[in-house]
């Protein structure tokens, strides 16, 4: 029997044998020099804790830092009698941190040394500004055409030991998410994984998992991108970076959650090339589309929108900034954040912890000179008065206030302390909406509606033609039978059967039946029947008229309105 003597084999052999013997010896003259041992060769060190002690004094003092608590730096060292320790000591310890050593070995003072490549890379990144080129972007959207494949490609970064790793995993985050017009990214820490996913056309999709030891450095090299303390797990922060892709800069709101098992970032893209700034692109009924046009040719009064969080009524608002910035009016916005720049208008926004409030800020734009105001949203009393008054004074005032539906306007600026008497003077429109997702044009198939559909279409139909607004039907009659759509699923929605998001609407103007009504303070249901006249398709039923021409469905208008109200 031949023995082959495998050099590369045994040296390795001989390689393992040697760092287990310096461990056990690390060990033992732990003892003697006082110090508790460490092994840190599969710990992640806190890129927090490095920043403390440059590279170049690691090594020259073999010393390295591995953890951070409070002002407690833990420190691990090789030799605690190297002389180049005391100048790593002295600027900290003057500096009220006090250290903590440990004993390690030198596989483990490699291990940390090996890790400022990442954190000296997240260091040089350009403060709030990410260089993610048009060409990078790409090279990297070619690795994937839909959703299966980016997550494929996570998966494969993820395992990875690359020393680029962490740059490419945020990369691979950002690309993703621009690729497939993902609104935010979310990075949550769970019990035996961590969570990435992305919001499709508002619905929450899993896009990829990876290990806590990521997690740590992909949340830090974020913190750096977008300015938040590092050292801070558990508090929440808030804060903002850039992503530069060339023709146009994308704006990233990056928030961060102490979480059970660790921090939880949600990031919030803001890309003017997604934000509809046109009227005409979005989906109003006709007869809603000539209400507003009407209230936005008048040179006062108070247009507002409303409905939930993440309704678009933001987008709404820009629309209607579009529309009526010219060279000749001068606009003025207060906004909670500015989410979008707009050429000709003076945009400022709101920053409590320095006293510029909606309300401050809208005193102050009032001594502006200003034809056109703008209010992020109207939260309290003295601003929704302020508001009203504007309008009063010539102003054309444009907010947002949380109501259900158009006709809880009313009442809710009531509430808030507006005098009904003047209200009906002030308020030109307020406009309700919804989001729903669109039906996916490649996939989407056509059906014969089922009996509950039936019920409900048919219900809705009877009821705008009893209210006299056949004149928004699109020639649709309450029938017995109806074609109608169903999503489906195909690579070009990433299995979903639905592409993009459409606007739902109703509106309410201020008509001598409910003027009647503002002094008996009505309330929703008496506004609604006084503006039945009024001839305006309600969310319901806009939602249905957009089912029956093919744009949604009905399980999707299903989430955001109530089918079977009155």
């Amino acid at each position: 029997m031949t023995v082959v003597f495998d050099d590369v084999v045994q040296n390795h052999k001989l390689d393992d044998l040697h760092k287990e013997e310096e461990e056990n010896l690390m060990k033992v003259l732990s003892d003697k020099y006082g110090l508790p041992y460490v092994d840190l060769r599969g710990i992640a060190p806190e890129p927090d804790a490095m920043h403390f002690i440059k590279e170049e004094d690691a090594r020259a003092s073999g010393a390295v830092p591995f953890k951070i608590s409070g002002n407690k730096l833990l420190v691990a060292t090789v030799n605690p009698n190297n002389p180049k320790l005391e100048e790593v000591y002295k600027p900290l310890e003057k500096g009220n941190m006090s250290l903590s050593l440990f004993l390690c070995s030198h596989a483990s003072l490699d291990h940390v040394l090996n890790r400022y490549a990442d954190i000296n890379e997240g260091s040089k990144v350009e403060s709030g500004m990410l260089q993610l080129t048009k060409e990078n972007m790409e090279g990297l959207m070619a690795k994937f055409s839909n959703v299966a494949e980016l997550k494929k490609l996570f998966e494969e970064t993820a395992a990875s030991n690359a020393s680029y790793k962490v740059t490419h995993l945020i990369e691979l985050i950002v690309a993703g998410a621009l690729a497939f017009d993902a609104s935010d990214i979310h990075i949550e820490a769970e019990e035996d994984k961590v969570r990435l996913r992305y919001r499709l056309n508002g619905v929450l999709e899993d896009i990829a998992f990876f290990d806590f030891a990521s997690l740590k450095q992909v949340t830090s090299r974020l913190k750096l991108l977008s300015g938040l303390k590092l050292s801070t797990t558990v508090n929440a922060q808030d804060g903002r970076f850039s992503i530069n892709l060339g023709e146009v800069e994308v704006e990233v709101r990056v928030s961060t959650i102490p979480g059970n098992y660790g921090e939880n970032f949600v990031m919030r893209l803001l890309d003017p090339r997604h934000a509809m700034s046109d009227l005409d692109n979005i989906a109003f009924p006709a007869r809603v589309r000539e209400l507003l046009d009407h209230a936005l040719s008048k040179p006062n009064g108070v247009i507002l929108t409303t409905g939930p969080t993440g309704s678009g009524k933001t987008t709404t608002l820009y629309a209607f900034l579009n529309k009526v910035s010219t060279p000749d009016v001068k606009i003025i916005t207060i906004e909670d954040p500015v989410e979008y720049h707009l050429e000709g208008v003076t945009q400022t926004q709101v920053e409590e912890e320095k006293g510029y409030t909606f309300l401050s800020g809208l005193r102050a734009a009032l001594r502006q000179d200003p034809d056109i105001i703008m209010i992020g949203e109207i939260r309290d009393t003295d601003t929704a008065k302020v508001a009203v008054n504007a309008a009063l004074t010539g102003h054309l005032v444009f907010s947002t206030l949380h109501t259900n539906n158009a006709a809880g306007t009313i009442p809710r600026l009531i509430d808030l302390g507006v005098n009904p008497k003047v209200l009906a003077g002030a308020l030109s429109i307020a406009l309700a909406q919804r989001l729903v997702r669109t039906l996916c044009e490649e996939c989407k198939a056509p059906a014969e509606a089922n009996e509950k559909e039936i019920r409900i279409i048919t219900n809705i139909l009877g009821a705008m033609v009893t209210e006299g607004k056949q004149e928004s039907m699109i020639n649709f009659i309450p029938d017995t039978h109806y074609s109608i759509f169903k999503a489906v699923g195909c690579d070009h929605c990433g299995g979903t059967g639905y592409h993009g998001r459409i606007g739902i609407f109703e509106a309410l103007v201020v008509s001598p039946e409910i003027e009647r009504l503002l002094v008996t303070n009505p309330g929703e249901r008496e506004i609604k029947d006084a503006a039945l006249s009024q001839g305006i398709p309600s969310l319901r039923e806009d939602a249905i008229l957009k089912v029956l021409a093919g744009i949604t469905s009905i399980d999707e208008v299903g989430k955001v309105v109530d089918l079977f109200a009155d």
